[in-house]
Formats: structure tokens, C-alpha cells, sequence
């Protein structure tokens, strides 16, 4: 395996073209690499097959976008399923020197409505879907944006089909000015705005395009369902071209259907999101083995449950089969990288999110901004290559040499590694680490495919939101028993469908919702005179 900590930052590259410009430059040198998609795309008549189809199909979209009167400087909102063709319709936009921002259809409505406003009259770019969800706030749609566009036939008056094209000249942006907005999660509050610049969203990735083009062969193809409109898809987009990595974007993450993609393709690398590996584990003990083929098992969201890393390791026939973790946010990119391997997986804690590599650095501090040893608990600060280039209608962003505030609770261990302990808004004092408790619990009950640990708007209560496996019931006194080997006998608990829970477009949580819509249903625990 790579040594993490061994990359320096002298020996990053920089990325050979601006993102809007590099398709064109990856389909001379890798025109016939896999670019495949498990759903067909919606907004373009030809076929996408290879990096060569990308190129082409990118133009066409920038052609489309030109003949619609979007020009350089431009700002277009773009609110789509999630699929992979957001990306090509990111790349176009780039290429003639417009600013995408990219917002998930899975945000509630009146968020969808303040990001708008906070862009100051975008274009905005809807297809069915973003239409299903906007159309019913039309009046206010029309009022906060220059203008609303589809790439399809519509039978709303209001929106305006961009089918004609007029041929453009490519004007992108520079390498280090705003190419791409994205979001935050939104999962403690409202979604932030967050912009990036080619250079920026290289410096996400930097790190997986040299270890993957010393890794990575011909023969390799990595599947991934991940949230298209999230900057880590925006940067892997980058590194594929990068290194002309092959392949399979996946929009529709049914177990059914991945598990017919991955006795199809058989994939050597699958990127999902945490809670998307836990639905995908029942495909572990499938009889027709569609993991055998699987080398890297890769998240870069959350970090995974241990019972899921074990399954999905020992459902691999690869000898070198692994799981990849990294630990940031959208704002900072990738921080901490782990590696855990077969062998390693018995002991493995989610807890412990890895080492930085070089070009990046992190500490603990107190609540006085001050270092702490290694073993202390504080607050999370990094600096790195990733770091984003400003917030939507933010101030001006610190030097890229300051340290960054992650929002996060942790400490260093000896080695040198990082210990994710809370989120700071979710930190409820007396209990010790959420996280760490949600960990155990869903250890100790494996029906569960989800379990969030909440705290009331006080501050001074938790309780207890939890997921069953379809198919299984809830066993109150099992999860009762539970509570109390963790030191919360009276911790109070909903069970709720997955399907039903707030969550994000990458599938976390949203805490903040939950505690909303769950305030007057539940008893929350006061906390004081708990046990550790």
C-alpha cells in the first residue's frame, strides 16, 4: 500500500488545462477510455460511451448554451437529477467562461429559493425533475432569476427550451478564478455556498492522482454513485481526465442494480457514500459474489461503519483489497487519507480518519485558539491545497496560509494520526463523544442500517433516531440493553424508515431537520449525572 504521509507537495502536478477545456484535452490523448454511465442521459440526442463522446457531447452543450445567450461571466444555477451528464453540462458552462453553481434537487424547497437569491439573478438550468420541484414556487422562480431554461421540451410557459445552437469560441476561465459553486452539506443548517477554482479542486484530489496513476492499469474501472452536484465529483470529474481513468457512473444506487452493473462491468474500484456501502452490504453475502472483483472500496464523505468494512473487504477475491478513506469537507477538500486493508479491518475504528499527506497539515486547539498535545480534545483546524476560493456573498476569504475552523471535535494520537470525536454543534457536554456512541450501537445491533444520536434545541438533551433493515422489526429491549452498555439506560428512540430520514444529496443526515420534525414526538435524555 502507498505510505499516506510520504506524498510531498513538490511532486503535485498542475492540471494541465482549465476544467472547462480539459474533456476536449483528455479525449485526444484517451478517446476511446470507458466513460460509461448505468442510466442514459436525458439532455443529449448521441451516445456517451467513452471520454471522446464526453468531449463531444460537452461541446454540443456549450453550443446550446451560447445560442441561449449565456456568455462569459454568466451565473447559472443548475437543479437536475443526479446523474453524470451535471457535470458535462459544468464542464460546457466553464468552457465558454460561465460560472456554474450546482444545487441538489434534494434540498428543501425554501433553501432551493435562497440560494437562488444569494446568486443574484441566475440563469437557472432545471430538467424534469428540478422542474417537479421548483415549478410549484414559479411565481418567486421567475422574480429571483434572469431566466429559466431547459435542455429538454417543456410544456411550461415560463420555461424556455435551449435546443438551438450557434457555434462558440472557447473562453474559459483562468485556472485560479472561480470556475464551479457548489454547497456544503447543510447537515447542522443551512447549506453555504462555497466557490472553486480548477486549481483549487486539483488540490482536492492531487494526492489520489499520484497514487492512482502509480495503482491504477488499463484494466482498472472505477464505479461510483456519488452526489454529482458535490465539489468531490467535481474534482474526481478533474483527476479522471487527469489520468484517463476508466469509468462507470452510477445514478440509480438500487442494490439490485448495482449488483447487475458489477457482475457486468466488474469494476476494480467503487466510490459510494458511507450510508450507500451499509445498503450495498447485503450484496456482500450474495451467492453470485459481485464485490469478487473489487480492489478499492473508496469514501470520501463520512467515515464507514466496521462491520461494513469488514463485509465488503472479505466479500473481495482481490489479495490486495482495501478501503479508502478520507476525512474533509467542501470547503477544504480531503485532509486525512487512511488506507485499511483486510487484515487491518478487525481493529479498525471509524473514529480514526488517518494522517494528512504532504501539502497538508492539521492541529487541535482550544477554545482560545491555542495548540494542544497530542491525547487533548479540541477543535479541528487544517490548511491545504483544496481550500476553496470564497462563500457566495462572504467576505473576503483568509490567506491560504491561515488555519481553517473544520467545525469539528477531535485530538491527535501519538502517531500522528487524527481521532474524529463530534461535530461542534452537536457536541452535548457531560454525554462525551456522539459519534463514538452511535458507532457502538450500530456494532452492537446489526438490523440497523442507520443510527443518529440528536440533540434537542437546548442543548441539554439527546435522543435517539434509529433505521431498521427492511424486512427486520425493531426490538425495543435489545435497543434498550444497548443504550445502557454506553452509559444512556434511559435514552429515548424513534425508529424511522431510511427512506423517511432528512437527508442530504450524499446521503448524511440532516440533524437539524430531524430535531425539527421530531421535537414534540419524542422525550429527549437530559444529560446531567450521566455516565461517561
Amino acid at each position: 500500500m502507498p505510505d499516506i504521509s510520504a506524498l510531498q507537495l513538490d511532486a503535485v502536478p498542475s492540471p494541465t488545462a482549465p476544467l472547462g477545456m480539459l474533456p476536449a484535452v483528455a479525449a485526444e490523448k484517451f478517446a476511446d477510455v470507458p466513460f460509461l454511465s448505468d442510466t442514459p442521459w436525458t439532455s443529449y440526442d448521441g451516445r456517451v460511451a467513452t471520454f471522446g463522446d464526453f468531449a463531444v457531447a460537452v461541446e454540443d452543450y456549450a453550443d446550446r448554451f451560447h445560442a441561449a445567450g449565456i456568455r462569459r461571466g454568466d451565473v447559472v444555477a443548475v437543479v437536475q437529477r443526479n446523474h453524470i451528464e451535471v457535470e458535462g453540462i459544468m464542464c460546457a458552462l466553464g468552457r465558454i467562461g460561465a460560472l456554474p453553481a450546482l444545487l441538489s434537487a434534494s434540498m428543501e424547497s425554501g433553501e432551493l429559493l435562497d440560494c437562488l437569491a444569494r446568486l443574484e439573478q441566475p440563469y437557472l438550468l432545471v430538467d424534469e425533475l428540478g422542474l417537479s420541484r421548483l415549478a410549484p414556487l414559479g411565481h418567486a422562480v421567475r422574480l429571483l432569476t434572469r431566466s429559466v431554461l431547459s435542455l429538454t421540451e417543456t410544456s411550461e410557459p415560463w420555461v424556455v427550451p435551449a435546443l438551438e445552437r450557434t457555434a462558440h469560441t472557447p473562453d474559459p476561465r483562468d485556472e485560479d478564478e472561480w470556475f464551479v459553486v457548489t454547497h456544503s452539506s447543510g447537515t447542522t443548517g443551512a447549506p453555504k455556498l462555497s466557490a472553486h477554482s480548477t486549481r483549487s479542486l486539483f488540490g482536492m484530489v492531487a494526492p489520489m492522482v499520484m497514487i492512482f496513476r502509480d495503482q491504477y492499469s488499463s484494466d482498472d474501472l472505477n464505479a461510483k454513485h456519488l452526489s454529482f452536484v458535490h465539489a468531490r465529483t467535481c474534482a474526481g470529474t478533474l483527476a479522471s481526465m487527469e489520468i484517463g481513468m476508466a469509468a462507470l457512473s452510477i445514478a440509480d444506487p438500487d442494490p439490485r442494480n448495482v449488483k447487475k452493473l458489477l457482475l457486468e462491468h466488474r469494476p476494480t474500484s467503487v466510490e459510494t457514500h458511507p450510508n450507500m456501502f451499509i445498503q450495498w452490504e447485503t450484496l456482500a453475502d450474495d451467492p453470485d459474489r459481485p464485490f469478487a472483483p473489487v480492489e478499492r472500496f473508496i469514501s470520501t464523505f463520512d467515515a464507514m461503519h466496521p462491520r461494513t468494512v469488514q463485509a465488503l473487504l472479505n466479500a473481495s477475491e482481490r489479495p490486495g483489497a482495501h478501503y479508502f478513506q478520507a476525512y474533509g469537507q467542501t470547503e477544504t477538500g480531503p485532509i486525512c487519507l487512511r488506507i485499511v486493508t483486510r487484515e487491518q479491518a478487525a481493529d479498525y475504528s471509524p473514529r480514526n480518519v488517518g494522517h494528512a499527506g504532504g501539502g497538508f497539515e492539521m492541529r487541535i486547539v482550544d477554545s482560545a485558539g491555542n495548540p494542544v498535545p497530542a491525547g487533548t480534545a479540541g477543535e479541528v483546524e487544517t490548511r491545504s491545497m483544496g481550500r476553496m476560493r470564497g462563500y457566495v456573498g462572504g467576505g473576503e476569504m483568509p490567506a491560504d496560509d491561515a488555519w481553517w475552523p473544520m467545525g469539528d471535535i477531535g485530538r491527535m494520537a501519538e502517531d500522528g494520526s487524527l481521532e474524529l470525536l463530534d461535530r461542534v454543534v452537536e457536541h452535548v457536554e457531560g454525554v462525551g463523544s456522539l459519534l463514538e456512541k452511535e458507532d457502538h450501537l450500530l456494532e452492537a445491533l446489526p438490523e440497523l442500517v442507520e443510527l443518529v444520536l440528536v440533540k434537542s434545541a437546548d442543548g441539554g438533551t439527546v435522543f435517539a433516531v434509529a433505521c431498521p433493515r427492511p424486512g427486520s422489526v425493531p426490538d425495543l429491549a435489545r435497543f434498550r440493553a444497548a443504550a445502557k452498555e454506553i452509559g444512556l439506560p434511559d435514552l429515548e428512540v424513534c425508529f424511522w424508515e431510511w427512506e423517511a430520514m432528512p437527508t442530504t444529496g450524499t446521503y448524511k443526515v440532516r440533524r437539524g431537520i430531524l430535531r425539527q420534525r421530531l421535537a414534540n414526538r419524542v422525550k429527549p435524555l437530559h444529560v446531567a449525572g450521566l455516565e461517561g
